[in-house]
């Protein structure tokens, strides 16, 4: 989307836009990124998978999560998973490697469950803007 095309939707100036998106860059409030579909890239399995953790370790697991680079989401959750994980494995043997050799190593994880991603029919980023000016 062209900066004009931001100003337009907004309801501002070119100018503003420009200014607002470059602010909200600077805050990590935004990032622009390239999204693909995994299986049209050659990864055969991406999962999803629900961590139950020592939850008074829980910033400490997820900061060892987040430095593997198979790791594409980490969030806390409420319900029956402490931390909810999204990974891109190349294989089902690299997957099998990260369960059970990477995630084993974790202190503080006791257990999980893994869901493996066989199609994907929708991937979105479009999730539009709350009125962040209260009106």
């Amino acid at each position: 989307m062209s900066t004009q095309a931001l100003a337009q939707a907004a309801g501002c100036s070119e100018v503003t836009a420009r200014r607002r998106l470059r602010g909200l860059l600077e805050d990590g409030v935004v990032q622009i990124v390239a999204a693909v579909d995994p299986f049209q890239i050659g990864y055969e399995s991406p999962v999803i998978i629900g961590l139950k953790i020592d939850r008074s370790r829980i910033d400490e697991i997820a900061a060892k999560l987040a430095e593997h680079p198979s790791i594409r989401f980490i969030g806390a959750a409420t319900g029956n998973d402490d931390l909810i994980i999204e990974v891109v494995a190349a294989s089902n043997h690299d997957l099998a490697s990260f369960l059970l050799d990477y995630l084993a190593e974790i202190e503080g994880i006791h257990d999980t469950r893994a869901s493996l991603i066989i199609r994907i029919y929708k991937q979105s980023w479009n999730w539009g803007v709350k009125d962040l000016d209260g009106g």
